[in-house]
């Protein structure tokens, strides 16, 4: 019975041995998944953070890009006719590196496309993002006439365009009045629409014409201010020397700008020579075109002549014109009245003319040279800023 004892005590240690071992090893597999469970865990955190770094890291190099490339474009001289740009090769910046392209349909063209693609590697993974933007300046010479003020006009008054038609447009932030049963234009704009929506704004026979508005006013007067494009060119000719005067009969073409206080074109047939630009700044004082009535202004070409060869910029306050000429050029004159010497009627001006004032006895016929629509504030901005999906 003793010996029964025994056995049964025997057996009954033994089958408490095999619960904790059961129960033992249950525990150890429970801490294994934890283990498991939280290595995961840890290892999922760390690719997370890896791929943020990553990706931080790429889209910072793609806009290195994109601003290497924006210094590239406006590095350019002015007159340049290029019309694509790159990185030289792979371009390294910490952990990452990048490439860009750059480029534009003509070499007139005021729009650069650019795109810079970066690749970013860490921990032997690599992250690649792609960012693209456009590269634009503002074109100052979009319409056949505009004031700031007034556009005042006589009897049979004519906006056209060439070489390309159906674009003489007359614009305004204010009143524009054409008088005359024979006037015709190709189209009316009024700026400033938000501020003045009033359609009595424009008077007369050529109001008729397409009608659009704009509602906000178009910013000419920025042009002038100490950090517009005109007085800052104007500055920067006179940190080389005094301005004089020009009284003449030609000019010739140049890549760099002419800066005077005034600007006088003295005789009845003033020429630009040579090939290319005369871009003219004047500080404060008149600028006249002609010498007598009948008098010719860049007409080289009978009915297209090429008003984009001479391009007047003044912060002066009179730009005038004889009666009966045939004046091209592009004119930009914020401050200004424009109109006659004394009166002007009968005058062909071809191109563009931006005034504050635009004033005549009536006769005028505007020819909107369509090629000035390339020429831009020299101004580039970055804009449309975008990464494509997918």
């Amino acid at each position: 019975m003793m010996l029964r004892n025994v056995m049964a005590r025997v057996r009954i240690r033994s089958q408490d041995d095999e619960g904790s071992m059961l129960f033992a090893m249950v525990g150890v597999l429970l801490v294994s998944g934890l283990v498991v469970g939280v290595l995961a865990t840890v290892m999922m955190g760390q690719n997370s953070v890896r791929h943020d770094q990553r990706f931080d890291l790429a889209g910072q190099a793609s806009d290195a890009g994109v601003q290497q490339a924006f210094f590239a474009i406006n590095s350019l001289p002015r007159t340049s006719t290029t019309t694509s740009l790159s990185s030289s090769g792979p371009v390294t910046i910490d952990d990452s590196t990048y490439t860009w392209t750059a480029s534009r349909p003509s070499a007139t063209s005021l729009t650069w496309s650019v795109e810079s693609s970066a690749n970013s590697a860490v921990a032997g993974t690599t992250t690649t993002r792609t960012v693209q933007a456009e590269v634009r300046q503002s074109s100052i010479f979009t319409v056949a006439a505009f004031a700031d003020a007034t556009i005042n006009m006589g009897g049979n008054n004519t906006a056209t365009s060439y070489p390309t038609a159906g674009l003489g447009v007359i614009a305004t932030n204010g009143t524009i009045s054409v008088n005359g049963n024979s006037s015709s234009v190709d189209g009316v704009t009024l700026y400033d629409w938000d501020a003045n929506p009033n359609a009595s704004r424009c008077s007369g026979h050529a109001c008729s014409a397409p009608s659009t508005s704009s509602g906000l006013k178009l910013d000419i007067d920025g042009a002038v201010a100490s950090t517009g494009f005109i007085q800052s060119q104007i500055d920067e000719c006179k940190s080389a020397g005094a301005l004089t005067s020009f009284v003449g009969a030609t000019i010739a073409a140049r890549d760099e700008p002419y800066c005077f206080t005034s600007f006088y074109a003295d005789t009845d047939n003033f020429t630009v020579t040579g090939t290319g630009t005369a871009r003219i700044f004047v500080e404060g004082g008149d600028v006249v075109l002609g010498d007598k009535n009948h008098s010719s202004v860049n007409y080289d070409v009978a009915n297209q002549p090429d008003s984009i060869k001479l391009q007047i910029y003044t912060t002066g306050n009179t730009v005038s014109m004889y009666n009966q000429g045939n004046i091209a050029a592009a004119i930009y004159a914020p401050n200004a009245a424009c109109g006659g010497v004394s009166s002007n009627a009968g005058t062909d001006f071809w191109g563009s003319m931006i005034c504050n004032t635009i004033d005549n006895v009536g006769g005028w016929t505007f020819h909107y040279d369509t090629r000035l629509s390339a020429v831009g504030d020299g101004t580039w901005r970055v804009k449309n800023y975008a990464e494509p999906l997918g």
